[in-house]
């Protein structure tokens, strides 16, 4: 309906340009652009439009080749084609200012002051701008349509506007010309980690869809805590600023073949958080022990990943993760697999008695990349859970926790945890404190940089000072925004996970690592049956489920359970089972599972590299 509008507005624009018919000129005109300006902030509509392969520039192509045709008998026609004409050199410049902010390698908590990286272009001329500049012609067509000194003065309007862009253009793109060798930009860098010194690197990739920095966010605290130097590798742009604060150097290396010759003389290890198509171009360093971490100890497949055989170790929190590559038959010997612990634990509480309210926090994971790896309960049980949740009410609190990612594959996920958010309706902890935290925490943490090349500049040299100023304000804001008995949803970084554990009695969770890790806080909690298995062959399946009580789609059972776990002395005939899983999930509590990781790291620096084979002549 909309595009046949559009259709019809368009030939009727150029029949009042052909005619010419002025109030069929002006009407059709008003018509177009209202469609066009209406469609655009209709995702459905400009989705639609796009595969009709109406862009914005086809559509300006268009409405503009009407306008030509109506001042075409005008003196006006040749001062219109030449606006055009400096419209395509102000998206040159523009083009240009962008390339040369591409650093080769950006970074962050590295010392590049010396390259004198100027401030980004504003946002009005990258990208708001050029959006102005295809209507540039309006002005010109209005007037035409009017008067020929309506005409003029149109084109005037249209003139300043242009000349004003393509000057700011030119002016930053003179400031950008310092850029301009990428070869020394590139050297810079290289030499600015070189000096760091790095022993320990964490190596990501992944997706740039906004929230899959937590793997990353994960080992910050650990990696800090190590008696190895360590820097964080990404190899996608956007993580460089997504990534939580931290001291440690980042750097950004998107070029396979950069990865491939990075050299760095003290490099002993890699760390590698997920299993990515990327990670054969770090894989190939040879020298160095390649070691996958992961992001969490879960039953899902991905745990299991084949792929993990070509690690020279793969590191599991306790016997659990051992037993599972056993059980998937997937080729990783025994000998390559080290249980480190799970350092990260060191912040997980166990239970506490001086509770207000009795919380339940639902913490589903996502949809998955694929089929086999679907085992969120949202889009099946999600609102039945939230549901009969909320009819307990006042006597429990519910904090609804999402993943990062839920929604980022399947519509209607996405539209069923909308649903739960609005039911829970979130009142918000806006208080003066934390307000005030809030803009503690904004300084702290640095100005939003609009491009890598300005947060290299800005997030140069870190301050162990500042930095330990924001963690403590970070704690202090977590602690006071649990203050009130509302039911929360949480979806950005605050409040973290395990501060979310922490208040909880009880979680709902699905097959995921969340499940492994609130297991070191001994208190009971439900996994989701999303596919209604026989409760045994689930349970031998599914490690986590061992010391858990289970939920089929139908959430039945769900209220009779909080009622027996709200009592004061609570009916939780699972604890003994928890208690005998944390230890085969996790590991031993003693050494501490900081220091076990770090002997692990040890010990994979220790572990002499095979030596060069002699090759063999004839």
């Amino acid at each position: 309906m909309i595009l046949a509008l559009y259709a019809l507005s368009l030939l009727a624009l150029y029949a009042g340009a052909l005619l010419p018919h002025t109030a069929l000129f002006l009407i059709a005109l008003a018509a177009v652009v209202v469609v066009e300006r209406w469609g655009v902030k209709r995702t459905a509509l400009a989705s639609l439009m796009r595969r009709a392969q109406l862009s914005g520039v086809t559509r300006s192509l268009l409405r503009d080749g009407a306008i030509l045709t109506m001042v075409a008998h005008s003196s006006l026609a040749l001062a219109l084609i030449l606006l055009y004409a400096l419209r395509a050199l102000i998206n040159v410049e523009l083009r240009r200012v962008t390339e040369l902010r591409q650093l080769p390698h950006p970074t962050r908590n590295l010392d590049l002051s010396g390259l004198g990286i100027p401030d980004a272009p504003p946002t009005w001329l990258t990208a708001r701008a050029p959006a102005w500049l295809l209507h540039l012609a309006l002005p010109v067509a209005v007037g035409a349509a009017i008067s020929d000194s309506a005409a003029t003065a149109g084109l005037v309007v249209s003139a300043v506007c242009v000349l004003t862009v393509l000057g700011a253009a030119a002016i930053h793109h003179h400031r950008n010309l310092v850029l301009a060798d990428k070869e020394a930009l590139q050297a810079a860098a290289l030499t600015q980690l070189r000096e760091y010194r790095p022993e320990v690197l964490l190596y990501f990739s992944l997706s740039e869809a906004s929230g899959t920095t937590y793997q990353v966010d994960s080992w910050l605290e650990v990696l800090a805590g190590l008696r190895h130097r360590a820097a964080i590798l990404v190899r996608e742009r956007k993580h460089l600023t997504r990534i939580a604060p931290t001291t440690l150097p980042i750097i950004c290396v998107p070029r396979g073949p950069d990865v491939m010759d990075l050299d760095l003389p003290d490099l002993k290890a890699v760390l590698y958080v997920g299993n990515t198509g990327n990670n054969i171009q770090m894989l190939r360093t040879n020298g160095v022990r390649h070691v996958f971490v992961g992001h969490g100890d879960s039953d899902k497949v991905a745990s299991t990943n084949p792929f993990s055989r070509v690690y020279d170790e793969v590191w599991v929190a306790g016997r659990a993760g051992r037993d599972r590559y056993r059980r998937a038959g997937s080729a990783v010997a025994d000998s390559s697999i080290v249980e480190v612990g799970r350092p990260q634990l060191a912040a997980v509480e166990p239970a506490r008695t001086d509770r207000r309210v009795f919380t339940v926090l639902y913490a589903p994971t996502w949809e998955g990349w694929s089929t086999d790896l679907a085992v969120s309960s949202v889009p099946i049980m999600g609102l039945a859970i939230v549901k009969t949740l909320l009819a307990l009410s006042p006597d429990i609190r519910i904090i609804y926790k999402p993943h990062p990612l839920t929604g980022y594959q399947d519509p209607v996920t996405k539209r069923i945890n909308q649903k739960i958010i609005d039911l829970l309706g979130d009142a918000g902890h806006t208080s003066e404190r934390l307000a005030e935290l809030d803009r503690l925490i904004a300084e702290l943490a640095g100005p939003e940089s609009p491009d890598d090349a300005q947060a290299t500049r800005d997030h140069g040299t870190p301050s162990p000072e500042r930095h330990a100023r924001l963690v403590e304000a970070e704690r202090e804001w977590q602690r006071l925004s649990w203050e009130g008995t509302a039911h929360r949803t949480v979806t950005g970084p605050r409040p973290d996970l395990y501060s979310c554990f922490n208040q909880a009695d009880l979680m709902i969770a699905d097959i995921s690592a969340v499940v492994s890790d609130f297991v070191a806080s001994g208190k009971p909690y439900v996994v989701t049956n999303v596919r209604d298995q026989d409760e045994d062959e689930f349970r031998a399946a599914q490690t986590v489920a061992g010391g858990a009580y289970l939920l089929g789609s139908g959430a039945a059972g769900l209220a009779d359970l909080v009622r027996a776990l709200r009592q004061p002395v609570p009916d939780d005939p699972m604890a003994e089972r928890r208690e005998r899983l944390r230890h085969y999930l996790l590991g031993p509590t003693t050494p501490a599972p900081m220091d076990r990781f770090n002997d692990a790291v040890d010990a994979v620096i220790a572990k002499p590299y095979p030596a060069a084979l002699p090759v063999l002549t004839s």
